[in-house]
């Protein structure tokens, strides 16, 4: 009788204090927690207008995947409201503006504390011309799916990722017909929308099937030129606009083995030493035999290639990190390039292009002839088109890429590369 009246009394004790403590169920002396929110502000960089209509996807900084959408509105405003704490990072695109990052460059994350609310304002550019867009969804609706538009008139595409939801938007896409098609590894579309857009129609919406695959197999060696063996990634890109496909990228083993599983029909460019480790592949290989690194994929395949990679020529500035592909800032719309000496070198050659890869100074042709005045073993910096050969000049507040290649011979023209920079550095914005 005396324990039970006690417990009883526990109970009752504990069941009035849950009253007092309660969230709501108090009289008003209970402080909330402070919501942790996210607000994207989005203004054109010419006139400091608000840009209404921009599809703001916010993604996790650590694993790249998108977790919400939203559009901007009549102020310019996309607010993610109630969000974890943690790093992010924002895709911006909107209709007659250049999207935010442009083209490979990877966007600037931001971190966000418990309780904080985070206002960044983002300026973009704006696109001369008239274009249409093409909108749709991926079902099931999953996310980081490479979604492209091919163009059947032209050998051009436009691509985007698909965001939470399965949705994508494809703005400022030139008026012609297109192909639209969803990548990603272990997913095979079931259909490839046809859209054509035009001054009378020029908006689309689709809506893409997929459905999981076993897929086909890449697998190969790594051979490491007179340089000492390391890890280095193997990358299937898409094949015009050298995207990088969700899934389908992995480290060779200490056999220098790779394997790539779950690849979807199609036609890739197969890549060694994509991401920044010291490596290169041998650019002397690519150079004499085009279209080897070509590579199709019918249902449920396999195929092999094998790849020889070399030391990379180390560039000093401007260029990102390493570790990140955030443009530096180059302070002159002429700038300098430095790089280290290379082993065996007899000249250089230089080559500068733009975000979208066009060309604007330097580099060599298909048939290995040097587009600007010789640049001797001795050089380890150069000014931007000190020889007066650049197509155009750079802009201020546009983002560009250089490279660096060594060259055995001082003889007119390409004769044997022996290395290059890496792929994803000499990144730099202009002041």
């Amino acid at each position: 009788m005396y324990l039970s009246a006690k417990l009883s009394i526990v109970f009752f004790s504990i069941f009035f204090l849950s009253l007092i403590f309660v969230p709501g169920c108090s009289d008003g002396n209970t402080v909330e927690p402070t919501p942790t929110n996210i607000q994207i502000i989005i203004k054109s960089v010419s006139d400091s207008i608000n840009i209404s209509g921009a599809n703001v996807v916010l993604n996790n900084a650590n694993s790249g995947e998108s977790i919400s959408r939203i559009f901007s509105n009549t102020d310019g405003i996309a607010k993610f409201e109630n969000v974890s704490s943690g790093n992010y990072f924002v895709r911006i695109s909107a209709q007659g503006f250049n999207e935010i990052p442009q083209g490979s460059v990877s966007p600037i994350p931001f971190s966000i504390s418990s309780g904080q609310t985070f206002s960044q304002t983002y300026f973009m550019s704006r696109l001369q011309g008239t274009f249409g867009k093409i909108e749709g969804t991926v079902n099931p609706k999953l996310s980081g799916f490479l979604v492209v538009a091919k163009s059947s008139g032209q050998n051009s595409e436009y691509h985007t990722y698909s965001g939470p939801e399965g949705y994508f938007v494809l703005f400022n896409v030139p008026y012609d017909s297109y192909e639209v098609d969803a990548i990603k590894s272990g997913y095979q579309s079931a259909n490839q929308p046809q859209v054509t857009l035009s001054s009378g129609s020029s908006s689309a919406s689709v809506q893409i099937n997929i459905n999981p695959i076993t897929g086909s197999t890449l697998t190969g060696m790594v051979t490491f030129l007179a340089v000492e063996n390391g890890i280095v990634d193997i990358s299937l890109l898409d094949k015009i606009s050298h995207t990088v496909v969700n899934g389908l990228t992995t480290d060779i083993d200490t056999s220098r083995n790779y394997v790539i599983n779950k690849i979807p029909t199609g036609e890739y460019i197969a890549w060694a030493s994509y991401a920044n480790d010291g490596y290169v592949m041998d650019p002397d290989w690519i150079f004499k035999n085009p279209g080897a690194l070509n590579v199709s994929f019918s249902a449920d395949t396999s195929k092999e290639r094998n790849f020889s990679v070399t030391s990379a020529i180390s560039i000093i500035s401007p260029t990102n990190p390493p570790g990140e592909i955030v443009p530096s800032v180059a302070d002159s719309i002429i700038p300098t390039f430095h790089w280290n000496a290379y082993p065996q070198t007899k000249e250089y050659i230089i080559e500068v292009r733009d975000v979208n890869g066009n060309l604007i100074w330097g580099g060599f042709n298909a048939n290995g002839v040097i587009r600007h005045t010789q640049i001797p073993k001795e050089w380890n910096s150069v000014e931007f088109n000190f020889d007066g050969f650049a197509f155009s000049p750079l802009v201020s507040g546009n983002i560009y890429q250089w490279r660096i290649y060594a060259d055995d011979d001082a003889a007119p023209g390409v004769q044997t590369l022996l290395s290059s920079s890496e792929d994803l550095m000499g990144l730099f914005q202009i002041r």
